[in-house]
């Protein structure tokens, strides 16, 4: 069959078996999948075809063709995907993670104000908070988690939410945090008190200045962890958080 006879051309976006992936990692769902011997415009001509009708959530729909192109998806590809989408848990061994390079970042006291004493000094409630960044990702550090669930976004400053997974609970030491963004910009950074739940520490960290609305990517990264149920945990646990800001 063609795929003139069952489904419209223009109504698949040209791809390949590296772009489905990616779409099932960032949580898209296969809702229909069809096959074609050849695949008509806008592929390669003649060419069988993979078809397939992807979801996510209650209103996003995405159709795309794959056409035969004679190659295949290598096993490095497929597992750099896992490794650069930032909402995939990932595994990681300390001497596998990068440290950032000091030499091309601004300190803080160059670029914005700090209020002090900080963090007691900040002023954070719901009539600052200005909007809120769902995160959700998960790193899990010799035998240690991290979720980092969202970011929020104050008037002075911003507060990044984390749960830590403890089953003995109790306070959490935050230890040697650091907080760039996208152009070098070293953020003021320091825990505040963590409350204790069933299995877990719900933990945050102040972030000051305000980030500035040209920002797409801060990067916070949490060096060790005092834990009641394991003492000293070293990381790093290194989180890029992208942001798209109202105006």
């Amino acid at each position: 069959m063609s795929a003139d006879d069952d489904i419209a051309p223009e109504a698949h976006h040209l791809g390949s078996l590296g772009d489905l992936v990616e779409f099932l990692i960032d949580g898209w769902r296969i809702e229909a999948m069809h096959y074609a011997d050849r695949s008509g415009p806008g592929g390669a001509d003649g060419a069988p075809a993979a078809f397939f009708d992807l979801s996510r959530g209650l209103d996003e729909r995405y159709r795309i063709c794959i056409p035969d192109d004679g190659r295949t998806l290598s096993h490095r590809a497929l597992v750099t995907a896992f490794r650069e989408r930032p909402q995939i848990w990932k595994h990681r061994s300390p001497a596998s993670i990068p440290r950032p390079a000091d030499d091309a970042l601004r300190p803080v006291e160059e670029w914005g104000p700090v209020v002090e004493p900080f963090p007691a000094a900040l002023e954070i409630g719901p009539t600052t908070l200005r909007d809120v960044v769902r995160i959700h990702q998960i790193q899990t550090v010799d035998g240690t988690t991290i979720a980092l669930t969202h970011l929020e976004r104050h008037t002075s400053a911003a507060l990044a939410r984390f749960l830590v997974d403890d089953p003995d609970g109790g306070p959490v030491e935050t230890g040697d945090l650091l907080v760039v963004d996208d152009v070098g910009r070293i953020y003021q950074a320091a825990s505040l008190a963590c409350r204790t739940l069933p299995g877990g520490v719900d933990c945050a960290v102040a972030i000051a200045p305000q980030i500035p609305a040209d920002v797409r990517t801060l990067t916070l990264t949490v060096g060790t962890l005092g834990l009641r149920s394991s003492g000293r945990a070293e990381g790093p646990w290194v989180f890029p958080i992208p942001l798209t800001f109202p105006a």
